[in-house]
């Protein structure tokens, strides 16, 4: 079958990864073992704008937000 076609390509695909654990590519990824963040709950439409509040909005450190109040 010529390159290109769907049935090519998979197994292709399915090569590369299949190396790619050999090789030990994929050995410590990070998160392995950890669960996916939000796996098993509910669809939440406002889900991205949580999670930017939170990556955004919230102190990195609460010494330094502690300092800023004391002045």
């Amino acid at each position: 079958m010529p390159i290109g076609q769907p049935d090519s390509v998979e197994p292709h695909a399915d090569r590369l990864i299949r190396e790619a654990m050999e090789a030990g590519e994929f050995d410590e990824l990070k998160g392995t073992g950890k669960p996916i963040p939000g796996a098993g709950t509910t669809d939440d439409d406002l889900w991205w704008v949580r999670s930017w509040i939170q990556r955004n909005l919230s102190p990195e450190d609460p010494e330094d937000q502690d300092s800023t109040r004391s002045e």
